[in-house]
Order: C-alpha cells, then sequence, then structure tokens
C-alpha cells in the first residue's frame, strides 16, 4: 500500500502557487523522455580530493529504467562505492533490489566554501525557517509541488573545510514512491560574496555538459519541471531522486509475518519452554524459549536471509530458531486486576534481561507484566558481526537481515502474550491459587532507546498489539543518531573511521547503509504506524516520551519521527524563564490531553544542555547539567502511572498541571 502524504507540517507546507501544473504534468512525460541515468559518477559535482564518487546524494542518476513501483531501481556499482582501508570497495548488491532511495535520506553535497549563515540556511532550531518563499534550500515533491521542511548543517565530523560536505535533512520522512527535486540557490560563500552557479549547471543550460544525456536532463529539470520554483533565476545546482516504495522497504517484513503466521497449529500458538520461575518481594521472573519460523540460512549471528526466485524471504524449512525471553510480574493479582502486559524492547547491543532492570521493573509494582526477547542483529551477541560489518559495509546485509528475523520473534512472544493457549497455559504464570497473573489477549508495547527506534518498526508490522510507548526513541541511524549520540562516538565510530578514513566517503557509506536499516528501524516505517497502514495490518496508538539533551539519541531524530507519525505535543514544552524556544518543534500540533490521541510527544527536561544544532555529540559532564539524562524517569511514578494510562485508555493525562514537564535529575 503506497503513502498517500506526509502529516505534521502539512499545513505550513508552502504548496507552489505558480508552476505547479507544470511541475505535475511534466514529471511524467519528461521522465519518458529523458533519462537521468550516468554511467559511473554523476557530473554533477566535482567530489572534494580523495573522494570517489555518488554526490551529490541520493541522487536519480544512479538509477536505472525498471518495471518496479517507483518505474526505477538502484543501479549503484561497486566502481562508485567507497574503498575501506583493505582495497574493498563497499559491494551495493543488495542496495541494488531496491526501487529508491530511503525516506529519511540526508540529501548531500559538496559546496566549495559555503557559508550556512551567510547564506541563510537554518539549522535544527528554526525549521519552520526551511519553508520561506526565499530558502537557499528547496526539495519538492514533484507530485505535489509542496516543498518539504528541512534543517542543513556542514559535516562537523571533518575538520577539513576544504572537503567538508553540506548535510540535509528532511524534517519529517519523505513520501514512500514519491520523486523529489532539490534546489540549492542564492548561496553566499564565507566573504558573504554571491557563490556562482556550477560549471556543471552552466554547462547543462548551455547544452555543453557531458555526457549530453544527463545535461538535458539537468537542463529539463531546471527550466521546465521546476520553473514555478525558479522563474528566471538559474540555481547553484539542482537534481532529482525517487523514495523507494512501501512495498520496497517493508515488503520482506510483510512477508515473513504472512509466512510465519500460517506456520501455527490451530491454537495460533508458538510451542515454548518455561526454563526457570523464581519469585522475591512479590515480583515473578520467568525465563524459557520459543520456537519461531527460522528465514535465515543458518541459526547463527551472521547468517543472511534465506530468499526465493523473487529476492524476498523464504522460511527455512531445514532449520528450526529458538528464541529466548524474559519475563517479570506481580506474583499476585492486584485488586485491580491482573497485570497489563507490554513485549518489552531492549536498549543498544543489549538483552532481553533489560526487562529486570530499572527501565521497566519499576512498572511491576504498578501492575505490569514484561516480557523479552533479544533484538537479534543488535544484541549483545552481534557486538562483533556489528563491528565486522563497521570494517567493510559490504557486511551490512547480515545486520538488517538478523534484525527482520528479531522483528518476527517479537511478534511472536506478542502472540504467546495474547493467546489463551500461551503464557496462560503455564503454571509460572498463575498465582498460588492458580489464577492467571496477566491480562490475556491484552498485549502492549514498550520500548526505550534502541527498543524504541526498532520497536516503531516491529509495531508498524505486528497485529499483537495496538498501543505503543516508544521512549527516548527517533528514527534514521545513519542519518540523524549515530553521529549525534556518545554512545557511538565512544566506540563503534572509531572502526568505521578507521576502515574509510576519507571523511565524505564515512556520510556515503553510512548512506548506502541506510537503504537496508530501513526494514528493520522506525524510518522506513514511520508513515505506516498510526495512518497509511501496511496490508492486513491495525493501526497504532503511539506515545513518545523525550528527554531534552539526550546524549545517546537525539530529540531532532525523535521530533522528526513525531512528524511523521502526525504526533501532537504536550505543551508548553518549555517554561518561559529557561529561554528555550519553541521553533524547533514547528510542525508538530499542540496535544488535547483531555481526549483519546493516535499519536503524543511528550518532552521531559531534567536540567540538560542543549544538545549541539549539527551532527556532532554532545560533549558529556561529570555533574548536574552536563550529565546525560537519556536513562532518566523510567522509573519515575509519575512517568509511569502516565504511560500505564495511555496503553490502557489512549489518553495521555497532563501530569505536568498545564507547564512544561520537568523533573530532578534521576532515574
Amino acid at each position: 500500500m503506497k503513502r498517500t502524504g506526509t502529516r505534521g507540517l502539512m499545513a505550513a507546507t508552502l504548496v507552489l502557487s505558480t508552476g505547479l501544473a507544470v511541475l505535475t504534468s511534466t514529471a511524467t512525460s519528461s521522465a519518458a523522455t529523458l533519462s537521468p541515468s550516468t554511467n559511473g559518477c554523476d557530473v554533477l559535482v566535482t567530489a572534494p580530493a580523495g573522494h570517489d564518487c555518488l554526490l551529490p546524494w541520493p541522487n536519480n542518476a544512479f538509477t536505472k529504467t525498471a518495471k518496479t513501483a517507483t518505474g526505477v531501481q538502484l543501479n549503484i556499482t561497486s566502481a562508485e562505492t567507497p574503498i575501506n582501508n583493505k582495497g574493498v570497495h563497499i559491494s551495493p548488491t543488495f542496495q541494488d533490489l531496491n526501487d529508491g532511495f530511503s525516506p529519511g535520506s540526508m540529501i548531500m553535497t559538496y559546496v566549495p566554501n559555503i557559508s550556512l549563515a551567510n547564506s541563510g540556511i537554518v539549522d535544527s532550531t528554526n525549521i519552520g525557517g526551511s519553508l520561506a518563499s526565499n530558502s537557499p534550500i528547496v526539495i519538492v515533491n514533484t507530485k505535489t509541488g509542496a516543498h518539504v521542511p528541512y534543517f542543513a548543517q556542514l559535516d562537523a565530523t571533518n575538520t577539513d573545510a576544504s572537503s567538508r560536505l553540506l548535510l540535509i535533512n528532511p524534517a519529517i520522512a519523505l513520501t514512500d514512491g514519491v520523486r523529489y527535486a532539490v534546489v540549492l540557490r542564492n548561496l553566499k560563500d564565507t566573504s558573504n560574496a554571491a557563490i556562482a552557479p556550477a560549471a556543471s549547471t552552466v554547462a547543462a543550460l548551455n547544452g555543453t555538459l557531458k555526457p549530453a544525456s544527463r545535461g538535458a536532463y539537468i537542463k529539463n529539470l531546471i527550466n521546465v519541471q521546476l520553473h514555478g520554483v525558479l522563474g528566471s533565476t538559474v540555481p547553484y545546482m539542482a537534481w532529482d531522486f525517487t523514495v523507494a516504495s512501501t512495498t520496497s522497504i517493508t515488503g520482506p517484513a510483510i512477508t515473513m509475518r504472512d509466512q510465519a503466521y500460517k506456520t501455527l497449529p490451530k491454537n495460533g500458538t508458538p510451542s515454548f519452554t518455561v526454563t526457570s520461575s523464581t519469585t522475591s518481594n512479590g515480583e515473578r521472573t520467568v525465563l524459557g524459549t520459543y520456537q519461531v519460523p527460522l528465514f535465515l540460512k543458518a541459526a547463527t549471528i551472521t547468517s543472511t536471509m534465506n530468499t526465493n526466485k523473487a529476492g524476498l524471504p523464504l522460511i527455512n524449512g531445514k532449520l528450526k530458531w529458538t528464541a529466548n525471553f524474559v519475563c517479570v510480574l506481580p506474583s499476585t493479582v492486584s485488586s485491580n486486576g491482573p497485570a497489563l502486559p507490554a513485549v518489552y524492547g531492549h536498549g543498544l547491543l543489549g538483552d532481553a534481561t533489560e526487562v529486570e532492570d530499572f527501565s521497566f521493573a519499576d512498572k511491576v509494582a504498578h501492575n505490569m507484566m514484561g516480557c523479552a526477547t533479544d533484538w537479534l542483529g543488535l544484541d549483545q551477541n552481534d557486538v562483533f558481526q556489528a563491528i565486522a560489518a563497521l570494517n567493510d559495509l559490504s557486511n551490512f546485509h547480515q545486520v538488517s537481515d538478523q534484525m527482520l528475523q528479531g522483528m518476527l520473534d517479537f511478534q511472536f512472544l506478542g502472540r504467546l502474550i495474547n493467546s489463551p493457549s500461551g503464557f496462560a497455559t503455564s503454571p509460572a504464570f498463575h498465582d498460588v491459587s492458580g489464577h492467571t497473573l496477566f491480562q490475556v489477549g491484552k498485549c502492549t508495547y514498550v520500548g526505550y532507546s534502541q527498543g524504541a527506534i526498532m520497536g516503531a518498526a516491529v509495531s508498524a508490522v505486528s497485529n499483537e498489539w495496538t498501543h505503543v510507548m516508544l521512549g527516548q526513541g527517533g528514527m534514521d541511524y545513519a542519518g540523524m543518531l549515530l553521529q549525534r549520540s556518545t554512545d557511538w562516538n565512544g566506540v563503534y565510530a572509531g572502526f568505521l573511521n578507521t576502515a574509510y578514513p576519507n571523511k565524505d566517503d564515512v556520510q556515503i557509506g553510512l548512506q548506502l547503509a541506510q537503504l537496508l536499516w530501513d526494514r528493520g528501524e522506525a524510518d522506513g516505517y514511520a508513515a505506516n504506524l498510526t495512518t497509511n497502514l501496511l496490508p492486513d495490518t491495525v493501526a497504532k496508538k503511539v506515545l513518545l516520551i523525550e528527554n531534552y539533551g539526550d546524549h545517546q539519541v537525539p530529540n531532532v531524530a525523535d521530533e522528526v519521527f513525531a512528524r511523521s507519525i502526525g504526533a501532537a505535543e504536550h505543551a508548553p514544552v518549555f517554561s518561559p524563564q529557561s529561554g528555550q524556544t519553541q521553533a524547533a518543534f514547528n510542525g508538530i500540533g499542540v496535544l488535547n490531553q483531555t481526549k483519546v490521541t493516535n499519536a503524543a510527544l511528550e518532552l521531559w527536561n531534567f536540567g540538560t544542555l542543549t544538545a549541539p544544532t549539527d551532527n556532532s555529540a554532545p560533549a558529556a559532564g561529570s555533574s548536574g547539567s552536563g550529565l546525560d539524562p537519556h536513562d532518566y524517569g523510567r522509573d519515575y511514578a509519575t512517568i509511569d502511572g502516565q504511560i500505564i494510562t495511555f496503553l490502557t485508555t489512549s489518553m495521555v493525562p497532563d501530569v505536568c498541571s498545564a507547564s512544561a514537564c520537568s523533573a530532578a535529575p534521576g532515574r
């Protein structure tokens, strides 16, 4: 099912008042007669010294015409991709199966000596400003003519100003299957002098750009398709790209879900085994395993997907997959009834035992049950596989394939909670009188950090729950999350930077990885969570909780996700005395906390310093406002009560008395 439109900033989004008919009417006809494709690097950008290719990005120059939902297919060759320190190009074999680019693509190009401030290019503190009529960067939806909000920065990870890329992040997920055009115009350099149009742009308009086919395509794009945006203005540069279709991104996960559920017995329940059950201080901990159809070629952490001739996942009928589970729950039935159950998603490279820790264990005291399994692909057993992928990004498909198997594991865990033939049949989940300790058929989802980022994806696919709480999460690992995280810079960036010492190649490599990462994280599923539902899937109601200045998962990634799912936010976000601005939240509506909501965002301020506005991580301090608030509030009774109320009523109670939400530092 294709997405029919974006949400959040639609009311503020500019629709072209002139040239819209030209843009929409010529988009198809011109594409039919002119091909954007190139053989090798695109001639639009003279890449910085030492960098290889694939700029500007994303770019239909690196596609070919195909019988796909979008009419194109990626056509990146290994000769165009970055080379690691062992002399190995990144293999694009699996990326080239996509029929377009990522819905969260970070748009990248090189503009020598550009000054963002002098050019009037906005950062993440003024997203609304990106929609100004004279904006120097314009991202145009060629289907509707609407302008897409964004924020931009120069690559803060690159200290060499002569090769630093311009990085542009859409502030809302781009629409699946739609072609977008990017325009750079009226730019200024560090001396505040106007930057002349790129030589390739001038050559294209003069008919002298080689190859001539590329020149003709760019000339048509500027003069005909973008006439309503540019008029007589000659841009610095313009190009286009197509976002992958919903089927291309989510098809593997849906295929796996549908095949797997057909294998269940008549009672609809996976087989499971309880291996231990202990009770202490009124809390029951149950450990065990359960069976899930295996879609990997082998039951190992480096195995890749077993596929059919069409390249879609296929059950491996020769092997079984045994998943683990850890459940924590009250050992007695409360006077309010059995516990509310949740599947719990753990954090970065952790494991299922996190459900026993502070992130969920305190919720047991509030009459909840949490059941967790390992996030296959990114759990503690996958650390060395992740490092191997960073050393050679050709191996990243192993990570994404494992993530898809992990998504299926979570759904089957939800089925064990929901089915009367599941956990409810085991004495481990009964009190001394034989009463079931949890509400059968009432499964919800609760995830923090990685458990929120990946939890959004599995929630968009699963029919085992309808209510979702995502704490300290977001979307777009490669474009927004990694380089803004202290987790990444503390350890993992070192492996990637050593393997790919050219900073521009690092950005390209991460975007190539994101094309596969989309299949298992929020970036690929944001617009399918609350509306534009995937086939045979129920809608979800979602509560997002973010901690201001988070060091590990940047707020900006959660706010882009919030716009993409149409979330409204508790207001006021900040107190007048804080000196902080509302501008970063442009496009996120005000939440009515007296009514049922489909999607809500609430920010908690624990007194942490504001995070950088570029793609760098906060500087960690040792005390006070320099501390990382990532884990704060997870065993705060007020927040727990709010979460449980939402999971049971679809309402987000105002626990902040119509004021900005703040609390003392701490869990």
